[in-house]
């Protein structure tokens, strides 16, 4: 049991860090291609509603991300603490 805990708690923590990087660590106002070519300009248009339901799903997932971060951690710090009987 200590071991599922603790292999349940690596899973969240790693499926949130990855949400999180999904969502977040994006660059989303560059013309990707050019701009590692170090040929792109950084613009920043007007948002439109489809934009701003991108941008509130993106921190939403995000948002889930950490929680499943916080809990995996908080498993593994658990598990720790349990009988290897248990």
């Amino acid at each position: 049991m200590k071991t599922t805990i603790n292999s349940l708690g690596v899973v969240l923590a790693t499926l949130g860090a990855f949400l999180v990087w999904y969502f977040i660590a994006q660059l989303n106002f560059a013309d990707k291609e050019a701009y590692l070519k170090g040929e792109g300009k950084l613009t920043v248009p007007s948002p439109t509603p489809e934009d701003i339901k991108k941008l509130k799903r993106e921190i939403f997932f995000s948002k889930v991300g950490l929680v499943l971060i916080l809990v995996g951690g908080s498993l593994q710090i658990i598990s720790n603490y349990l009988s290897d009987n248990a």
